[in-house]
């Protein structure tokens, strides 16, 4: 899913607009959510992990992606401040 929204830009690298990393981000964490709350009573269904960890390993790329071109999304994601603490200083996810 991750990779599919990517769209080339006009420097020819793939990249995803801020929209559209924050919508993959919204989406993947919903999905990494619902399957946890399924695998809490479905715990030995082995098609149901394989898609959580899929859909975690894609929630966690677009979180370090975002945190590294748009700033932390939260506090917890704001190890890219490097020599600077810029947690505030980004717009707001919402914004």
């Amino acid at each position: 899913m991750y990779q599919e929204n990517q769209r080339s830009s006009s420097c020819g690298t793939n990249e995803l607009s801020r929209q559209q990393l924050m919508k993959q981000v919204m989406l993947t964490g919903f999905a990494c959510v619902d399957a946890s709350l399924y695998l809490d009573t479905h715990p030995d269904d082995v098609e149901a992990l394989s898609y959580f960890k899929e859909h975690n390993r894609i929630y966690q790329e677009a979180v370090e992606e975002y945190s590294k071109t748009y700033g932390p999304l939260t506090i917890a994601h704001a190890h890219h401040c490097d020599a600077y603490w810029n947690w505030v200083n980004q717009p707001w996810p919402w914004q």
